[in-house]
């Protein structure tokens, strides 16, 4: 055999190494907005600020920025108290892109549903990106921005 076959064999083999390694970095990140629905739905904020980097940028459908997890924690704590008390949390990634393997960009739509005293339950609706990072075996998110809230 001539080298120009071993080199397409090894290149291919490497291409499928690259998409085998996606998937499951895909899989792992689906898991954590999995992981986030269960945390915001049991109102656990220890779970839920442990989906996020310690320096976290969260930017929420009103444009109001939090600052890493001490201050997310706050936001949540109070929003857990507040308005958002028992409320639910459903997440749908509609697309990953890795710019860089440790690196991600996260599409998608998040849906809130609302208890409202004697008025029943209404639903948010926002879409959003995350940017996603990769610490070791562990994705977490850096940086959100949501927008586009709607109330149905």
């Amino acid at each position: 055999m001539n080298i120009d076959v071993y080199m397409d064999f090894f290149m291919r083999i490497n291409t499928l190494v690259r998409r085998t390694a996606h998937l499951r970095d895909e899989a792992t990140i689906r898991g954590l907005g999995e992981a986030y629905d269960i945390a915001w739905n049991r109102g656990d904020v220890q779970a839920l600020i442990s989906c996020f980097t310690l320096d976290a940028i969260v930017i929420n459908p009103r444009g109001e920025v939090t600052a890493g997890t001490a201050e997310f924690e706050k936001v949540i704590i109070q929003l857990f108290r507040g308005p958002f008390k028992d409320s639910m949390h459903k997440t749908k990634i509609i697309r990953i892109h890795f710019p860089k393997k440790d690196v991600a960009v996260v599409d998608g739509e998040a849906i809130l549903t609302v208890l409202k005293p004697f008025e029943g339950s209404s639903e948010l609706i926002h879409r959003y990106t995350d940017v996603m990072v990769k610490e070791g075996d562990r994705w977490l998110i850096s940086d959100t921005r949501a927008y586009g809230l709607m109330e149905s």
